[in-house]
Formats: structure tokens, sequence, C-alpha cells
């Protein structure tokens, strides 16, 4: 019987870029955006910068862009930063069957190859839908039993689809694509105890996911066989990473239904589990006209996943640590009106009238909301104000979901916003480059992104 990834494969190797549909095309460059305009800002994070300031000073040949940095490094290089400044903000796209951020590892592992050989932008936007598609069909199988061991899905499974996309970009024949994928699942690693010990740290998931693609792509390309039953076997990622599996989610509709349109994009920089909070009390407050000192306490229930995740008790003491706090984000939310990247500073999370509010913020599950994931991904807040009104709403799904879809004017003006201290005519140029992709070579794309950088 043909193995799993053998039969991803055979397709990824069937299809051609004039056989994707209009709009899968179209997402794919949105999301394209999306993520460029979350990497330039993260570049300047604390962590991307030990990354950068590391792999740009060592030597090798000079093939792909590392954002923020004029000479070129190694792909394999340039692919690891381009995913950890990605990953920074917290604010990259995601799949909420799946409970994983592809593009954070697809996008830099095909830009940095295709970069290298000189590719144009259909081969691109064609590897970056296989892999996304390999990506989310995985973890949709594997979820939640995979993130309830304690395994962070975008970096695990984030590997396969990194070097599915690196194997489309070198053309690779089925065979080759088969091994190279399961060379990727033997470099799968992510563990989610970093959302409570070494947060700063978490992009290293993705960004080294991104390399494993890139690595095995090209390792295959020379002749190296990996395990083709790599997911399925005795001793295979299945095995070793979930409790349960779901078969029918891997194949169902291939062909036909493209998972990159399942993606949502973020407006807060925060855990994507903490949204449908945010959403909600901020709706509230602007439909009653509340200020934060008219807050007395929140009450929130929502699915056990984003309890998880994100209801510790224990109020954060650094920025990474406050995006994945119900609590703080939720009282930071209220305080500044949004939970943009810029509000979490050190200063923020000392700020005692943000601290005495997310100490009256409690969180917990409720059967509705766990029955309801992930087809739901929401929150039940019930509001009481120093007047002693109780106010309650519900968001079934925060914004940016398929069914509650950003539109191409949402796309834009977060990229806007992430890049304000940028050159207004270079960012215009970048955009165009990007929404007309299939026209331009990936040289094309990466000069606008330096060009907009250093303008």
């Amino acid at each position: 019987m043909e193995s799993i990834i053998q039969r991803f494969a055979d397709y990824f190797c069937s299809v051609k870029f004039d056989d994707l549909p209009a709009e899968v095309v179209h997402k794919a460059k949105m999301l394209t955006i999306d993520l460029i305009g979350v990497a330039l800002p993260g570049t300047r994070m604390d962590f991307p910068q030990i990354a950068i300031d590391y792999l740009s000073s060592l030597e090798g040949v000079r093939q792909s862009t590392i954002f923020g940095v004029r000479e070129k490094v190694p792909a394999l290089h340039a692919a690891l930063v381009n995913g950890i400044s990605s990953h920074a903000l917290d604010m990259d796209d995601g799949y909420r069957y799946g409970g994983v951020h592809a593009g954070v590892a697809v996008i830099p592992a095909a830009l940095a190859l295709g970069e290298a050989k000189n590719l144009d932008g259909k081969r691109f936007l064609l590897a970056m839908v296989m892999g996304y598609e390999i990506i989310n069909r995985i973890s949709k199988a594997m979820n939640p039993s995979h993130l309830g061991r304690g395994f962070h899905t975008t970096g695990t499974i984030g590997s396969l689809g990194a070097a599915a996309a690196c194997a489309v970009i070198l053309g690779l024949d089925n065979r080759q694509m088969a091994h190279a994928i399961g060379m990727s699942a033997l470099q799968s690693a992510g563990l989610l105890q970093i959302l409570t010990d070494g947060a700063m740290v978490k992009p290293l998931h993705p960004g080294k996911a991104a390399m494993a693609g890139v690595l095995s792509a090209e390792f295959a390309l020379r002749g190296a066989k990996g395990p083709v039953i790599a997911l399925e076997g005795q001793k295979g990622l299945f095995k070793a990473m979930a409790d349960e599996v779901n078969v029918d989610h891997l194949f169902d509709g291939l062909g036909t239904e493209f998972y990159i349109s399942g993606q949502y994009i973020k407006f807060h920089a925060a855990c994507r589990h903490i949204h449908p909070t945010i959403d909600g009390l901020l709706s509230v407050m602007r439909d009653r006209q509340l200020k934060f000192q008219d807050l007395d306490s929140i009450d929130i229930t929502t699915y056990p996943v984003a309890v998880s995740f994100c209801g510790s008790k224990d109020l954060p003491d650094t920025p990474e640590g406050a995006k994945f706090s119900l609590a703080f984000s939720s009282a930071m939310a209220a305080y500044f009106g949004d939970a943009g990247e810029s509000r979490y500073t050190q200063a923020t999370v000392m700020n005692e009238e943000i601290r005495s509010l997310a100490a009256r913020v409690t969180s917990g599950t409720s059967e509705r909301w766990e029955k309801a994931y992930p087809r739901e991904r929401g929150a039940g807040l019930k509001i009481r104000t120093r007047k002693g009104e109780i106010l309650t709403i519900d968001v079934p799904l925060p914004n940016g979901e398929p069914e509650n879809p950003a539109s191409d004017e949402d796309f834009i003006r977060k990229f806007k916003q992430n890049v304000t201290d940028l050159n207004p005519d270079a960012v215009q140029k970048l955009l165009d480059v990007i929404q007309h992709l299939e026209q331009h070579s990936l040289a094309d794309l990466t000069q606008a992104v330096t060009t907009a950088l250093n303008a």
C-alpha cells in the first residue's frame, strides 16, 4: 500500500500553477503580504536580533535575503532567521482546525530557496499552496491529541510543509519529494513548555521547521532517501506524538478543496485563543461607551485548549508571557482599546492599573464551548461594571476567520500599520510586487523588501 507521504508527494507533483483556482492564488498572495508585514517589524525584536546578528556574521555562499540585512546569506540561514522573525510578533496566520501556523514555516523556506534558485513568483505560489496543504491536513488529523501531548504543531508539522514547498521549488520528482518530506519528519520538534518557560525563543520552532524544509529538499535532490512511512510507521510520528489520529482528514477533498482557503489572520498580537475574548470585550466597551475605569471584573468561559494555553492565574512578568495570558491581554486591551504589538512592552506588563484589573479576570471552561471546538473557537464574557451592571456577550469566532473574513483592505491596513516607520512609496512598491507576484521573480520581491527597509 502506498504510504501517506508518497500519496501526498504524488499529488503535489501532479499540480501545476495553472491548476490553482484564482481565489486560491489570491489568498496565497494576501497571506504573503500578511507574513512579510509581521516579519519586517519582527526583525527588530530581541530574539530575531540575536539570530540576525549571529547568522549574518557567518561566512557562506550569498544566496538569499535575511529581512533587515543588506548582504545575502546561505538559503538555510535565511529560512531560519526569517522564520524566527515572522513568528516574533505572534500575529501570523493560522488554521484553527489544526492549531497550527503554516505560513511561518512554509513562506520563509520557499522564499529563501526560490530566491537562491532564481525562480519566479508562480513557482513560489504553487509551492506555498502545497506546503499549506500538507501542514493543515496532517495537523487537523493529529489534533487536539497532538497539542494535548504538549507539542507545538507549528514546529512539529511545519517542517513537513516546508519540505513539501521546497521540493516543489526544486522540481523534485515524486520519489525524491517523498524522501524529502520523510527526512523533514525526522526533524519534527516543538514543545509547548515554551509557553511558560522561555517564551522569548518560541519563534525558534517555525525557524527550525523552515530550515529543515530547505535541508531535506536539498538532501533529497542529491540522492538522500528518507523514511516514506515516517508518519504511520510503528515508530513513526503519529504513534510518537499523538494518542489519536483521524486519517480521514488527510485526503478528504484533496485536489478540490485547498486548505489554504481556511487560514485566518490575526488582528491582535496575542495568542489566537485570546482573540474571541478581546473582540467581545472591545465590542461591549464600544457599544456601551465604557471606559477602562468603569470595569470591575471580567469572567471568561471558553474551550479547554484556550484555558490550557492561556488561562494561568499567575500574571506575566514579560511581554512574551503577556501574549499568552487571557487575564492580562484582556485587561490591557480594555486599557488601550487594542492589543497591538506596540502595547506589549515591559512598562505595560508592570502597569499597576492593568495588573489590578487582570487580577480580577477569571477564566474557565464550559460544555458549550468545549463541544463546539474547533468548529467554533469562541468565548463567553460576563463583564461587571463598577455600577453593578452585568453585561454579557458570546463570540463564537474571532475576527479574521474564513467565516468572519478579512477583506483585502483589512490585509493592507494591517500591513501598513505594522510598517509605519518605513518609506510609504517603498512600502507601496512592495505591496504592488506581491499583489502581482505571478508576473515577478522572487528577486523582485526580495529587492522590494530590502528597498523598503532601507529607503
